[in-house]
């Protein structure tokens, strides 16, 4: 009876004892280390921005979004470290690289955009810094690719039970599901460079990404779930892979042109709001763009389409 007492006192301690070093190195990872990088980074702003004129008005405005953002990048960052203390990690498993791959690459996207409108409703407008979206999603985004190489999907080791990326970086680069990653941070970029002057580039990227970040999540749904049970019960399933990859490549083509075709009308839309007129000729132009860039999107659909197993056995 004595000893089963001492066994439950004990695993109450071992529990408390987890329970505090999980506190410790949450404040560690997520705030502590974050919040000095922080304050290093808006000391060192803050220094070149006092000898090199780049900013107009009150500096210290653009100088704290800034360091804002350098604080979402290292909270982002770091919270690969903690992961490992939590007894559902997101990262040290193989059951979510799926879905992982999705959430990764739209919600670090969405909150690169959030951090906008936090200063557009604290900064007086002739103080806003329209560059910010763009540099923001700049720096944040490159997180992705450090998340994503934790949790490959090029092929899935059936022996292992795990899923791996390919043996030649050459050879996974090459796959549309890795390299339209790195597309869609350029489209993106372009997307935003061209409308900042606008002054709510960040409210179309955002809406546009949260649409796609659902309808991917959608489309997939079905799929993801059919090799979530095959993977706890030990069945292949390389042909649902396969097409799990063709969905979210369908999926980041279809947000990149979308992007790509949004361009000329946010700017025509918005600048006429603000009372600028534009002619017919000019409407005329940007249907004309819109209906090109829409076949080229039929083009590159139809590409992927055929030559998508080929991809998928130059990594096997």
């Amino acid at each position: 009876m004595k000893s089963k007492m001492k066994g439950n006192i004990e695993d109450k301690y071992k529990k408390a004892t987890n329970i505090l070093w999980k506190i410790w190195w949450f404040f560690v990872f997520l705030f502590i280390i974050p919040s000095v990088i922080t304050f290093l980074s808006f000391v060192i702003i803050n220094f070149i921005a006092a000898r090199v004129e780049i900013f107009a008005g009150p500096d210290i405005y653009v100088i704290v979004g800034l360091t804002v953002i350098v604080f979402i990048f290292s909270v982002l960052f770091f919270y690969r470290f903690f992961d490992r203390y939590r007894d559902k990690p997101i990262f040290f498993n193989q059951e979510n690289n799926l879905a992982a791959r999705i959430h990764i690459l739209y919600l670090i996207t969405i909150f690169s955009l959030i951090v906008t409108p936090i200063f557009v409703f604290i900064t007086p407008e002739e103080y806003q810094f329209e560059l910010l979206p763009l540099i923001s999603f700049c720096l944040l985004y490159n997180i992705v690719y450090f998340y994503i190489s934790l949790k490959p999907i090029d092929y899935f080791n059936a022996s292992e039970r795990s899923f791996k990326r390919a043996l030649k970086l050459s050879l996974s680069l090459k796959q549309p599901h890795n390299f339209l990653i790195i597309i869609n941070y350029f489209i993106q970029i372009i997307y935003l460079l061209l409308i900042f002057q606008t002054r709510i580039s960040w409210l179309f990227a955002l809406i546009t990404n949260l649409l796609f970040y659902i309808i991917t999540l959608g489309t997939t749904s079905k799929i993801r779930r059919v090799i979530s049970n095959s993977f706890k019960e030990d069945n292949r399933f390389l042909n649902e892979l396969s097409l799990y990859k063709e969905k979210f490549v369908s999926s980041i083509l279809s947000l990149n042109f979308v992007l790509l075709i949004q361009i000329p009308f946010v700017i025509i839309g918005v600048n006429s709001f603000q009372g600028i007129s534009y002619s017919i000729r000019d409407i005329f132009n940007a249907s004309i763009y819109a209906i090109l860039v829409f076949f080229l999107y039929l083009k590159f659909r139809i590409y992927f389409i055929i030559n998508h197993k080929k991809f998928i056995l130059s990594v096997s």
